[in-house]
């Protein structure tokens, strides 16, 4: 593993390039526990100006064991269009009651889902 990436390493398998406007999306996540000790994750989405997470914010992901992974879809929705960034993921370690920030994750074009004539 590469030094650098803390304690938890938050990574994208999948992501749309182009979503359209006010329709939901889905992203799948991989988060990687770099320590050397299990932690115990909960999950915060927290919705910006153009980007809302659809889904249960405050959700227990469970124990995560040294060097072990654990793959997530999340379900987002834009209600901007343009080039947007997706942000507002939060992971905290009750353990040790730490919170790991991750924002602009990523980048999607938000283009209008009405058909132009």
């Amino acid at each position: 593993m590469a030094p650098g990436y803390g304690d938890v390493r938050l990574s994208l398998e999948t992501i749309p390039d182009t979503v359209s406007l006010e329709e939901p999306f889905d992203i799948t996540c991989k988060i990687t526990n770099c320590s050397e000790r299990t932690m115990d994750l909960v999950l915060e989405m927290c919705n910006t100006n153009s980007i809302h997470w659809c889904g249960v914010s405050g959700r227990q992901l469970g124990k995560l064991h040294p060097s072990s992974s654990l793959f997530l879809t999340l379900t987002l929705l834009s209600s901007v269009q343009g080039l947007q960034s997706v942000s507002g993921l939060r992971l905290t370690d009750t353990f040790l009651k730490r919170t790991y920030e991750y924002d602009d994750i990523a980048q999607v074009c938000v283009v209008s889902s009405k058909v132009q004539a």
